[in-house]
């Protein structure tokens, strides 16, 4: 490392050293994990030491508190959890699912730190990938609402409500066994993506879940799409390295 003159050594390693990542995990099978395995192979590729602690969130109040509509309890919940991590020594903190984002505003008003926003990181990455038209694969109020109005309504290509039921299903039985790759699964949601693509103008659907990228990390999926979770960490990564 070059000598920045009038800094200690100890000084010039603090200068560029990565801040400490917390994340909030538990809210399905995989999701921290999937997370922290991502971080963890980014930092190995950089060689950079990777500083981070994981909390553990019982899923099942989560999902009460977001089928309740609940953004007060739900944030109270997930803002004290943060505030553990920063007590931990984490700089920043993330929530590796989508859904819990219903509460966002309330989990920073909480929170005693910066925490990274799913919801910026996909009105950031619309644009720039040409995408005027989407679909949306998730959990029921994902879907509904665009992601909690991350994506204006007019870009968005909706699938009917049987077809809203079956694919919450999907992504639920996903979320809560943690299947990966699966037969069954696979050919249901590439043959909802294509009627989507190829009748609805979508195109590419969007994976607002973190159990989806999961399910896909094997196998990617046959349809175009863009990927919440991985956008979402390459935000923490950014903020991360900020100085």
């Amino acid at each position: 490392m070059p000598r920045i003159e009038g800094c200690s050594v100890e000084q010039q390693v603090n200068s560029t050293k990565p801040k400490k990542i917390g994340l909030i995990g538990g809210l399905a099978f995989r999701a921290g994990i999937f997370y922290y395995d991502q971080i963890q192979q980014r930092f190995a590729a950089d060689e950079t030491t990777l500083e981070l602690v994981l909390s553990h969130a019982d899923i099942r109040t989560v999902l009460a508190y977001v089928g309740a509509g609940d953004t007060v309890g739900l944030g109270n919940y997930l803002g004290s959890m943060a505030n553990q991590l920063f007590d931990a020594g984490a700089e920043l903190v993330a929530v590796t699912a989508v859904a819990p984002h219903l509460a966002i505003e309330q989990i920073a008003r909480i929170a005693r730190g910066p925490v990274v926003n799913v919801l910026d990181a996909i009105g950031a990455a619309l644009a720039p990938a040409g995408i005027d038209r989407i679909g949306v694969f998730g959990n029921r109020v994902v879907m509904e609402t665009g992601v909690f109005g991350a994506i204006p309504d007019a870009m968005i290509v909706k699938p009917k409500p049987p077809v809203i039921d079956e694919l919450h299903g999907i992504y639920t039985d996903i979320a809560l066994t943690g299947k990966r790759g699966s037969h069954s699964e696979t050919l249901a949601l590439a043959g909802i993506a294509r009627d989507l693509i190829d009748h609805g103008g979508a195109q590419a659907i969007l994976l607002a879940g973190t159990d989806l990228s999961s399910f896909y990390a094997d196998q990617p999926p046959s349809y175009p799409f863009l990927d919440v979770a991985r956008l979402h960490i390459d935000a923490i990564l950014g903020r991360a390295h900020e100085a």
